[in-house]
């Protein structure tokens, strides 16, 4: 009998136990249809999740600082990483992507966040080799949803491609222990990470020859991009001759570990959970004895310490992908935080980052207390946390998954690891909201299969208010409560009219005459991300402090706190147009010159 041929991944997920007869094949067609349509469906709904009025939200602080560390970047195509700055600089790079092609504005840079935001729901998809097709489905639809990812997804921040890069490296190391040949998605993502290392160098060659020629800096980066095109095809068909393309996984999972790195420096705490969590996988039949015996249903007999030897090989096969996993983890390290071969100092930096962190994480953002993450969960994310506990306690008690094993521990591991921590904030919290999503999908998949009927109704009503309240959360915050400090993951943000400030600096400048060479003086003390806003206006000087007006068009200060100052210094000449929140505690006033004042 002839040997089947092994179907790439894309297409294996897709295959079932039963026998091809015409009417299997006829029910397995529509079946297989009805999961691309509801694929479709979850993915639509997480891009307009995710995608839709992205300007309506002014941006945070530590967005506007972001965004200033890529306008360096962006004009004179410059970073140099800083370990007490923001975290790693993956961020900054990606988003240059975005903003070369699109401009440097507020949409672009979301947009650079908000596309992994989508793709983690993409990647969902492939567990359901593991978690089966509802559980796919269901946690699919939990991440789509989830109050906490989506808002998060909107913010021009780093968790987002942090947590992308975990559920990466999971689904990575898993296809490659099951010795997975690569699909389109697993081939597509090793060339997308080769022109990531490269695009960067192209736009900056470019930038630097042409200068402010646009044509010729297009022509100069559409050149050298299809140079680096042809030399990433050739090695990519290189690397499926190896072992049948199977190492790429494995190459996948130490790229995805080395960004995660140069991305936050709480990567060590993600992946020692991780460690953990297979460790108690390995650990538990040995407890529960039922454990023992998991069916191959899910593929999790296969997902074992043993096989994982196995997958790396023998002899010079095993010493050869050791290196070769090695060296891509070393590479992109190296590249990133050298910002691309031209801040070596960068590197040694990278490595300060922990002394630093471990310190502001004992120190700084403590005041929300040791449970915060229980009682921001408690408020907005309670439906997805009880189906995940239930679809942990199913992982171990009615065990047919090992990975639903895994991403349980995963999830409540890193609730527990956070918790210890005093560091709080709700961005940290999408680390472990993600693996818990996909513990919920489990939940739902073990609420179909259960045999006594009224069981699985409570079930199945249980996970449909679970999503519908979650739905409705996800929408109070993302769109009607966004800037409402009372609501979770609303932490010290910009308030809305902070963004009518804004339009009336830009409304004033346009009627001085000047336009964006208007005068303005900052001299309020807290001024982010009024940076980001006013990038484009040389002659906008943030001094924090109060200085003579110099008949500048406008003055921006702090109120009450320097009323008095600004009525001695600035009332002869000056006039006040209105008061603005900025965040919480920080109203500022924004004053114009008396000749420029609404007659």
């Amino acid at each position: 009998m002839a040997k089947k041929k092994q179907q790439p991944v894309e297409d294996a997920v897709l295959d079932d136990a039963e026998p091809e007869t015409p009417e299997f094949a006829v029910d397995r067609r529509s079946a297989d249809l009805m999961w691309l349509l509801c694929c479709a469906v979850i993915t639509a709904l997480a891009i307009f999740m995710r995608f839709y009025g992205l300007g309506m939200r002014a941006l945070h602080h530590d967005e506007g600082v972001n965004g200033h560390f890529l306008t360096t970047l962006f004009r004179d195509g410059v970073y140099k990483y800083d370990p007490a700055n923001y975290h790693g600089p993956t961020l900054y790079y990606i988003a240059l992507f975005f903003t070369k092609i699109f401009g440097l504005e507020t949409l672009p840079i979301r947009w650079s966040v908000a596309v992994w935001g989508v793709l983690i729901v993409v990647l969902t998809f492939y567990l359901r080799r593991y978690i089966g097709r509802i559980g796919a489905l269901a946690a699919a639809l939990f991440l789509a949803l989830s109050p906490g990812m989506v808002y998060i997804s909107r913010y021009f921040i780093h968790e987002i491609f942090f947590v992308f890069l975990g559920l990466g490296l999971a689904i990575a190391i898993a296809f490659f222990i099951e010795k997975k040949k690569p699909g389109p998605f697993a081939i597509f993502l090793i060339a997308l990470l080769l022109l990531v290392c490269f695009f960067p160098t192209t736009l900056n060659v470019a930038s630097t020859i042409a200068k402010e020629n646009v044509t010729l800096f297009w022509v100069i980066a559409i050149t050298i991009f299809a140079v680096e095109v042809a030399m990433i095809a050739l090695l990519v068909k290189t690397m499926l001759f190896w072992e049948e393309g199977r190492p790429i996984y494995l190459l996948i999972s130490s790229a995805c570990v080395s960004l995660m790195f140069a991305t936050k420096e709480t990567a060590f705490i993600t992946l020692g959970t991780m460690l953990i969590a297979c460790i108690c996988v390995w650990v538990w039949p040995r407890i529960y004895g039922e454990a023992k015996t998991i069916g191959p249903e899910f593929h999790s007999s296969q997902l074992s310490f043993s096989n994982f030897k196995e997958a790396i090989g023998a002899g010079s096969d095993r010493i050869l992908l050791i290196v070769a996993a090695a060296a891509i983890f070393i590479y992109i390290g190296v590249l990133f935080f050298s910002s691309f071969f031209t801040y070596p100092e960068g590197v040694a930096k990278a490595f300060e980052a922990y002394s630093i962190w471990t310190k502001t994480g004992s120190k700084d953002h403590t005041q929300n207390g040791t449970w915060a993450y229980l009682e921001w969960g408690k408020e907005i994310e309670a439906p997805m946390m009880l189906m995940a506990a239930i679809g942990t306690g199913f992982a171990f008690f009615r065990p047919r998954s090992k990975f639903a094993m895994f991403v349980g521990l995963w999830g409540f591991g890193l609730l527990a690891a956070y918790t210890l921590i005093p560091y709080k904030t709700p961005w940290l919290a999408i680390s472990f909201l993600m693996p818990m999503c996909i513990a919920a999908g489990w939940a739902v998949e073990e609420f179909m299969a259960l045999a006594v009927a009224p069981a699985r109704y409570l079930g199945i009503i249980l996970s449909i208010l679970a999503v519908g309240v979650t739905a409705y959360q996800s929408y109070d915050l993302n769109f009607v409560r966004y800037d409402d400090e009372d609501t979770a993951y609303v932490y010290a943000h910009t308030k809305r009219e902070f963004l009518e400030l804004v339009d009336k600096i830009y409304f004033y400048g346009d009627k001085s005459g000047l336009g964006k060479q208007a005068k303005i003086q900052i001299v309020t003390p807290d001024y982010w991300p009024l940076v980001w806003y006013l990038k484009d206006y040389p002659n906008a000087l943030f001094h924090g402090r109060i200085v003579n007006a110099e008949k500048a068009e406008m003055i921006i200060a702090k109120t009450p706190d320097q009323d008095s100052d600004v009525m001695r210094r600035y009332a002869s000449e000056y006039e006040l147009v209105g008061t603005y929140g900025l965040r919480p505690g920080v109203d500022l006033n924004l004053l114009i010159r008396k000749d420029l004042a609404d007659q």
